[in-house]
């Protein structure tokens, strides 16, 4: 049995130093890749995120017919991040919180694998903020009503695979240890999985804001699709030598475009059942449905060091099919002679800007 053991541990080494290892098969005329070993970085981040959710209703009593749109925005601006981020290799951890005068910080955490044959990446960020809900209703002023505190978890798998990677190199703009000596680009493939809860802390006024009477939601998404990166090098000069790399200098800009199709696309709504408050959660079902990430960086290279400033954009949404009162059955207490039919639109977007330092050993 320790024999065993120990031949299944020297085999887990070997394949996790093979990973780990410089890739040999890079064209040298386009990428040169001088570093393998740790790598730090420190990172400032300004955010922006827009979680909503919009449900036009159409409720008919026996008399009398109304109809109105009820929106719950989550009012989250921008925010500050300074963090941190640490790895060995392809592999990098990160961590970065807000600072200035939220009374709870916002916390993200990533963990990224990224070579150039592909890119496995794994984010998650709690937001902590106020929900705005607004009623309205047709030729009428909005009703607002107060807002509420509220916190909302996203996490996000995301994984893409890179055609051209002997001659084109994402890590090289990204937090990577090889360098772009000319510029190229490559096709690339993909798929992500994105989950993202709004849920509304302490629900109060929210209880009376008609019908549904919503305490939060939940989507959970499935998207696959494909696109274009592409490193355009500004100025290259390479290093005197592998070992002494004090002259080496590179500009290196790059732009990603990667259009994707939401192909499962749930959604979990969470509220509140009349007259005792007791919360159902109602599942909606959506559509394929388009959706997009793009990212544009800069990055300049001496020596060991490297400046990498980068924008991300990140979009998604939902749309259901219409439902009606068989979908929800608790919406009015029993007795109650109605019908009604609404549909579901959820979004979330987010973009960041920022500037990371890193020094690569």
């Amino acid at each position: 049995m320790e024999g065993r053991a120990q031949s299944v541990k020297e085999m887990g080494l070997k394949i996790w130093h093979q990973m780990l290892r410089p890739n040999r098969n890079l064209d040298s005329a386009y990428v040169y890749q001088p570093f393998n070993g740790w790598n730090f970085s420190t990172s400032y981040h300004g955010r922006w995120d827009n979680v909503g959710l919009r449900v036009p209703l159409e409720v008919s009593f026996p008399s009398v017919t109304t109809e109105a749109t009820l929106r719950v925005n989550m009012i989250q601006n921008h925010s500050n991040h300074v963090g941190f981020h640490g790895g060995y290799g392809p592999i990098s951890l990160g961590f970065s919180i807000t600072v200035g005068t939220r009374e709870k910080p916002n916390r993200h955490f990533s963990f990224d694998w990224i070579s150039n044959a592909f890119s496995l990446q794994f984010y998650y960020i709690k937001l902590h903020d106020k929900t705005q809900s607004t009623l309205e209703y047709p030729d009428d002023e909005p009703l607002i009503l107060p807002e509420e505190p509220s916190t909302a978890n996203m996490w996000r798998l995301s994984g893409y695979y890179f055609f051209n990677h002997k001659k084109f190199s994402y890590p090289a703009a990204y937090r990577g240890k090889v360098v772009q000596r000319k510029s190229a680009g490559s096709f690339l493939v993909g798929a992500k999985y994105h989950h993202a809860n709004l849920k509304i802390t302490e629900p109060k006024s929210i209880l009376s804001s008609f019908i549904l009477n919503l305490t939060g939601y939940s989507t959970y998404q499935f998207s696959l699709g494909g696109g274009y990166s592409y490193n355009w090098v500004i100025y290259h000069r390479d290093a005197e030598s592998p070992r002494d790399l004090r002259k080496l200098r590179n500009l290196t800009f790059n732009i990603t475009a990667i259009p994707l199709l939401t192909v499962v696309n749930e959604m979990r709504m969470t509220h509140v059942i009349p007259p005792n408050g007791a919360e159902e959660i109602l599942p909606v079902h959506g559509s394929l449905q388009p959706n997009a990430l793009g990212k544009v960086g800069l990055c300049f290279t001496f020596g060991h060091f490297y400046i990498n400033s980068n924008f991300d954009f990140h979009y998604q949404h939902f749309h259901s099919k219409e439902l009606t009162e068989k979908d929800l059955k608790n919406a009015f207490p029993e007795g109650i002679d109605y019908t009604y039919r609404f549909s579901v639109y959820g979004h979330l977007f987010n973009w960041t800007a920022g500037v990371e330092v890193h020094y690569r050993f």
